[in-house]
């Protein structure tokens, strides 16, 4: 029996996240309260999933540790300490509609490797910071929360029953068209804040999930190079040090599979690979 594509069961996963998260609105009006809440803060049976940042904006409003959401968020770190920022490529809502813009793009010929850098990290961590800091401050709400994509696509269905749909309606749509546009998912890559934590727990757990590049087995013609081409987030999976915006998605492993099986996931860090100056070298680029 022949295993299903890695990308197939991701699609299937976040289909069914995207779905959970529109039906919570309309359970709980229709008086079922066992799953509550949104995106980034969510309690099924009991048990708090949350986002890592809005749980410290929580913290850093209240001065004090608010159980609950510090424990959804231990859970979502827990996760992505081993196996890295999966929660984005899986489970954000966000990120699915992402990637079918994206596909729109490659067919409209707006994809062009290379147009943007690959490090994103700093910018997102400056917002993030950024956003905590004025929240602890002047002991405001979770303000960061309001820039959230993903939790602007759950409250779309919390708002259509309150009979307010203009500003997700607005927001999401208008994100997409900009990242189709310009070719590239630019919201992930450059922006998102809830990111952020997970993807700096990716980058600084020896232990976790990341991918390993044996380039001897690569059966890539000269010139062409399907883990670049794969990846819509646009990011070199052959490099040494994992790019902070990895999520392990798998496409590259998807797409390396019919070139040799070159990629590979292992635990811990990678010993082969090529480093950032080999990965942009002119034989190294698309």
């Amino acid at each position: 029996m022949t295993r299903p594509p890695l990308r197939a069961v991701r699609r299937a996963v976040q289909i069914g996240v995207a779905l959970v998260m529109a039906a919570v609105p309309l359970a709980n009006a229709a008086g079922v309260n066992w799953i509550s809440g949104n995106f980034l803060a969510l309690d099924i049976l009991g048990l708090p999933l949350g986002d890592p940042l809005a749980a410290a904006q929580v913290a850093a409003s209240a001065r004090g540790i608010a159980w609950p959401a510090a424990l959804g968020a231990g859970l979502a770190m827990g996760l992505a300490l081993v196996l890295g920022p999966v929660f984005c490529a899986y489970a954000c809502p966000y990120g699915l509609f992402s990637e079918w813009a994206h596909g729109l793009a490659r067919r409209l010929g707006r994809v062009r490797p290379g147009r943007f850098p690959q490090n994103g990290l700093a910018g997102r961590a400056v917002l993030a910071g950024a956003g905590l800091a004025v929240v602890g401050l002047w002991g405001l709400p979770p303000l960061v929360n309001l820039v959230s994509m993903p939790a602007a696509y759950s409250r779309l269905w919390q708002y259509a029953l309150a009979g307010a749909l203009w500003l997700p309606l607005l927001a999401v749509p208008a994100v997409l068209c900009v990242e189709v546009l310009a070719g590239a998912r630019l919201w992930c890559r450059f922006v998102c804040p809830q990111s952020v934590a997970l993807a700096l727990a990716h980058r600084l757990a020896p232990w976790g999930l990341g991918l390993a590049y044996a380039g001897k087995r690569c059966t890539c013609p000269p010139g062409a190079r399907r883990c670049l081409a794969a990846c819509s987030l646009g990011l070199d999976p052959r490099r040494k040090a994992p790019p902070a915006a990895c999520t392990n998605c798998g496409d590259c492993l998807d797409a390396c599979r019919q070139a040799g099986r070159a990629l590979r996931f292992r635990l811990g860090r990678p010993a082969t690979g090529l480093s950032a100056t080999d990965s942009t070298s002119p034989a190294g680029r698309l």
